[in-house]
């Protein structure tokens, strides 16, 4: 039997995406020219009449859940679809808030969860905060789930309902349990909202970044990556916090993305001079290197770089040298950093390294030594002063 849609009431417009099956209402694909649409869920047949097709948002996948067989309110016994039911269609915020309770358990982190998700997460946008803060779980432990399946069908949700305003926080903080997963899809959420004045909602989306950075264990790195290849693209709100977050890494030890921010620091004195100075503020709480190798690599970068800027930053964060300094560890900072000595603008800081080299070791290094006797009287007076005080004179 054809069943014509009622949409007597609605707005006349040209074109449609969506409409509704009245067989059991879940959202129908509409062809331009097509009269007759046949519901892939429940087989209903309906005639689209052309001059009473709406443009209607982008609606969920899928039929609505069924009521639940079982009236009683123990909600513990209740199945999956029984309670995402309850939910959409209560009347009693402390029952629904209940039964998303009851909702957030591990056997929930299934199949019918995962197909019901797109309702669900398109409720909780207009959900009562209370009863939006208890249904995240759930949508959490998806994200959380060992079934790539169900982690993915959340992380869609993400991306289709995260762009909006109010939104949902509770997505924003399931969102957050994705560790890297969700890292950009996060800061993209904050963007977006930064960009439409929506501030309260971009800064509930950072702190969303924030807590999936400090949980990932295995990729930490890789979140940094991608949040520093987005300062040079953001302004404003978004940007003084991802250089917030470079130094506060920084601040607690983390030194992996330091040669990333020195390369971007170097690109920024051409593209965008007003992100040098708080690069270069964010990168002085980097601690010192943590082996031979990374000294090494610290000590090459800084003859890799183009700009006296970002050279200067560097020379300001090498740290003190390992106390494992090789003598052709020594000469490899002091064939590098020597040129450097003859920079105005670098002289100075570059003076420091060398002081600190030649308290490495029971004496002075051989490579210092013999810098030392080759400068003569143009030995810069830093280095001369810490020479110096190291052999007592």
């Amino acid at each position: 039997m054809i069943r014509t849609l009622n949409m007597a009431e609605l707005q006349h417009k040209e074109s449609a995406e969506r409409a509704h099956c009245p067989g059991c209402g879940a959202a129908l694909e509409l062809a331009e020219l097509e009269r007759i649409v046949l519901c892939r869920y429940c087989g209903t047949e309906s005639r689209i009449v052309r001059r009473l097709r709406v443009l209607e948002p982008d609606l969920p996948d899928g039929p609505p859940p069924k009521p639940p067989i079982d009236p009683s309110k123990d909600y513990n016994s209740w199945g999956t679809e029984a309670l995402v039911w309850g939910i959409l269609n209560g009347s009693e915020l402390a029952e629904q808030i209940a039964m998303a309770k009851a909702l957030d358990q591990w056997p929930h982190v299934n199949e019918t969860m995962g197909r019901l998700l797109p309702h669900y997460v398109a409720f909780m946008l207009t959900a009562h905060p209370d009863l939006d803060k208890a249904m995240c779980g759930i949508v959490g432990k998806l994200i959380c789930s060992d079934k790539l399946k169900l982690r993915n069908l959340a992380i869609r949700a993400g991306q289709r309902y995260g762009f909006a305003h109010p939104g949902s926080r509770g997505l924003l903080f399931a969102l957050s349990l994705g560790d890297a997963g969700t890292v950009k899809l996060l800061l993209e959420i904050a963007e977006w909202a930064s960009q439409h004045g929506y501030a309260d909602y971009a800064k509930e989306a950072l702190i969303g970044v924030r807590t999936a950075v400090g949980r990932e264990r295995d990729y930490r790195h890789l979140c940094n990556q991608i949040l520093i290849d987005r300062i040079p693209l953001v302004h404003g709100q978004v940007a003084d916090w991802l250089i917030n977050h470079v130094r506060l890494e920084f601040d607690v030890g983390y030194r992996q993305h330091r040669e990333q921010v020195l390369e971007l620091l170097d690109d920024m004195v051409s593209e965008r001079p007003d992100l040098v100075e708080p690069l270069a503020k964010a990168l002085r709480p980097c601690r010192n290197a943590e082996d031979l190798e990374q000294w090494r690599t610290r000590v090459r970068q800084v003859t890799r770089l183009r700009t006296p800027e970002a050279r200067k930053a560097a020379l300001e964060t090498m740290g003190q040298p390992p106390n494992d300094m090789t003598p052709e560890a020594t000469q490899l900072a002091v064939s590098e950093l020597a040129p450097l000595l003859r920079h105005e603008a670098l002289a100075d800081v570059a003076a420091e390294v060398f002081a600190k080299l030649l308290w490495v070791g029971a004496g002075v290094p051989a490579p210092m030594q013999a810098f030392v006797d080759a400068a003569g009287d143009t030995l810069h007076k830093r280095i001369r002063a810490a020479y110096d005080l190291r052999t007592r004179r």
